[in-house]
């Protein structure tokens, strides 16, 4: 018959064993990510950030382009009418 030590000690095994996957997957979960954060890395690419922030100057410096072009529009329109003198004809 397997005695009462038996099952403590397979208890304690099992327990063990539990949190030795437990630490071993969070290693492997850390060596993944900074594998992965590597390779990016190594490709040049920019944070999530980066790209806001230089879409964001993007965005205000267009709407500074559009506001430019508005206003040399305006500029270039002439604001009152240009008057035309008909040449004189004798007859």
């Amino acid at each position: 018959m397997l005695g009462k030590d038996f099952f403590q000690k397979a208890a304690r095994m099992g327990s063990g064993a539990r949190d030795l996957m437990g630490s071993m997957a969070g290693e492997v979960e850390r060596l993944v990510k900074a594998r992965v954060e590597a390779s990016l890395r190594g490709m040049n690419l920019v944070s999530r950030e980066e790209f806001e922030a230089v879409k964001t100057l993007a965005e205000q410096a267009r709407a500074r382009v559009e506001a430019l072009e508005t206003k040399m529009g305006e500029r270039a329109k002439p604001t009152t009418k240009p008057t035309t003198k008909e040449p004189k004809t004798s007859t």
